[in-house]
């Protein structure tokens, strides 16, 4: 799957309505999660193999985040290419660093600036996973229809406040019902429910063929949007 550009961070401009961010802001939020990332059990050994001067990789993270939050441009770094050759990264990774992420950001007292931190990681964690994705070869189900099938039906574009409970329990299309769900945004996992039990996470651009009385259900790993396509088989010309 390509993406493109797939270099390119995330942006956001940053919102002063409420207690502004500022340096200092983003300095105590960056030593304070990192000194977390290091004592986690998961985390820390993963930093600790590839990071040698923690002082000069808070300094740059700290530039990072500045320019995030603050559109200050003194970040230097390419952090998409050096995360997507990790080759042991997993999405319950990224569910770790986010989940310690927030917590920090909840300890701030500071709203505005954990709304739009909390934001903004998890546009990084979706990004680093889709680029992630596409540089290794994943255990995955079908993503292409056979032949002789026609689309007849789209479904609504489904998000986090639309999603039917009924598509988060496991569930399957009629006899000679195809579907293809596509991720436009966001992280989504499917799992299938019956053997082989095969769960993927899907970033924004796959897509996913869901078979014939195949049960199966969705759930959103960050807010994003996804839609179905049905197909059945075209029915013959007429003579």
């Amino acid at each position: 799957m390509k993406v493109s550009p797939p270099w390119r961070l995330p942006t956001m401009q940053p919102d002063h309505s409420d207690a502004p961010c500022t340096e200092d802001d983003v300095r105590e939020l960056v030593h304070r999660f990192y000194a977390h990332v290091r004592e986690d059990a998961t985390l820390g050994p993963i930093f600790e193999a590839r990071v040698t001067d923690w002082d000069t990789h808070l300094s740059s993270l700290c530039d990072f985040w500045s320019a995030l939050l603050l559109g200050t441009r003194r970040f230097q770094g390419a952090p998409i290419p050096a995360h997507a050759r990790i080759p042991d990264l997993s999405w319950p990774l990224f569910q770790r660093w986010l989940a310690l992420f927030h917590e920090v950001t909840a300890t701030l007292d500071r709203p505005a600036l954990q709304a739009q931190a909390d934001a903004m990681a998890q546009r990084i964690a979706a990004k680093l996973w889709q680029v992630w994705q596409d540089r290794n070869v994943l255990p995955s189900l079908p993503d292409t229809l056979p032949d002789g099938l026609k689309a007849y039906r789209d479904s609504p574009v489904f998000t986090p406040d639309n999603l039917p409970p009924a598509l988060q329990a496991a569930h399957s299309t009629k006899a000679g019902t195809w579907g293809v769900l596509t991720v436009h945004t966001g992280i989504l996992r499917y799992t299938l429910d019956d053997p082989p039990h095969t769960a993927v996470v899907l970033s924004a651009g796959q897509r996913i063929v869901i078979q014939p009385q195949q049960r199966h259900h969705v759930a959103f790993e960050l807010p994003g949007s996804f839609q179905i396509t049905f197909y059945r088989e075209a029915e013959p010309a007429a003579e």
